[in-house]
């Protein structure tokens, strides 16, 4: 059996749970998230603040199930760590996230069927998630053979192997498993599983001292990610108000571009997005929340990508933000929310445009984006929204 003891912990807290000690850190690292929402001068509403109550509990839901639950490098299954309930870090609507840990010492073989999602990629990163500023990547991937009906396999090893090959690190790490669908309604979700070579079964019981490890490693997830979190967020207020620049994520996927605002919309009042579309392999827009999570995409439309896109009789693209229904295709709803993020992401991109902002009232809308290709009624709205959250539900991204 491997050692699950990681280099970065140190002697910083028993691994015993003869006394509370351990329950009391975990329980101190959970209060200390409050400061997320109350310590910061930006969050100045009721709404904004009860936003926040709902994304510290996204970050308690997401962290312990990556912790607690599927730490297990010898049994890894796949888990489906950002979704529609629980989301943090810039989630993106199109694409559905899934993680499982590894090491260095084994073969692991993901096998099943591919689907016809439009991208795919599995990377492989050194240590854990939980320890993000050592969380070094290691090996990526996004290019892979099927068989004529679709199914595929991949291995991860340290040494390199035939066919579909990930290469992993020594020692305990982890791989995350993206899947960004461009078509919701068509598009359909590989149906992979991922095992290791030689495991037997039944699996070791879990003893008190792996309880007590996966609970440190909780703490440091709750004490490490959401910080790194707050400290991202900060580069979308490097410019004024609805305006937005190119930029990188350092935790995102390397060969997108990412463009940032922060924006403000007050109830009466409508932002106008306009630019010619990037020429990539994918693009998309969307919503998110002062704490880097996304607004409600899985109910109301809250991001649009390439292909969902209707662009003008002059190639433009026009979106509009706002609190109400302007009756346009390209809506992206502010659902009462005042102030927000703002993110692009262009993948693969020749040109990376940037977009201009128009803060308008709401009542002028209708006469600035005055293309008839782009109205749409309030039936027709009604059934787009519920194609699409039928379609969450479909591509197990909820």
């Amino acid at each position: 059996m491997i050692s699950y003891q990681l280099d970065s912990w140190g002697d910083s807290l028993p691994l015993s749970t003869e006394s509370p000690e351990l329950w009391d850190a975990l329980s101190a690292a959970i209060k200390q998230l409050q400061g997320i929402v109350w310590d910061d001068p930006r969050i100045t509403d009721e709404m904004a603040r009860a936003e926040g109550v709902r994304y510290l509990t996204r970050l308690v839901a997401g962290a312990i199930p990556m912790t607690m639950e599927s730490w297990n490098p010898e049994y890894p299954s796949f888990f489906t760590f950002l979704s529609s309930r629980i989301q943090y870090g810039l989630p993106a609507a199109d694409a559905l996230y899934q993680w499982a840990p590894i090491h260095g010492d084994y073969v692991y073989r993901i096998k099943g069927r591919r689907g016809t999602a439009h991208m795919m990629d599995i990377e492989t990163r050194q240590g854990h998630f939980a320890h993000i500023g050592g969380w070094a990547l290691f090996d990526r991937c996004s290019e892979f053979e099927c068989d004529a009906d679709g199914n595929i396999e991949i291995v991860l090893s340290k040494n390199e192997q035939p066919g579909n090959w990930v290469k992993i690190p020594d020692g305990l790490g982890d791989l995350i498993f993206r899947q960004y669908f461009y078509d919701w309604i068509n598009e359909e979700p590989a149906q992979l599983q991922i095992t290791r070579d030689d495991a037997h079964y039944p699996a070791p019981a879990i003893t008190p001292e792996l309880i007590a490890q996966r609970t440190r490693l909780l703490i440091d997830w709750l004490h490490n990610l959401p910080a790194f979190f707050a400290e991202q967020v900060q580069s979308y207020y490097q410019d004024t108000i609805n305006m937005v620049r190119i930029d990188e994520v350092s935790i995102g996927w390397a060969e997108l571009r990412y463009g940032k605002a922060n924006y403000e919309c007050e109830l009466d009042e409508a932002l106008i997005i306009e630019e010619v579309p990037p020429e990539a392999k994918y693009w998309s827009i969307q919503l998110y929340s002062q704490y880097w999570d996304a607004r409600d995409w899985n109910l109301r439309q809250t991001s649009i990508n390439g292909f969902q896109a209707v662009l003008g009789q002059d190639g433009v693209f026009r979106a509009v933000i706002s609190h109400e229904d302007p009756g346009v295709m390209n809506w992206l709803d502010a659902a009462n929310h005042r102030t927000g993020l703002l993110s692009l992401r262009y993948f693969r991109a020749k040109t990376a445009p940037i977009p201009t902002i128009r803060r308008v009232k709401l009542s002028e809308v209708s006469s600035i984006v005055d293309d008839r290709k782009l109205r749409i009624t309030t039936d027709q709205r009604s059934d787009l929204l519920r194609r699409r959250a039928e379609s969450v539900v479909r591509r197990a991204c909820l």
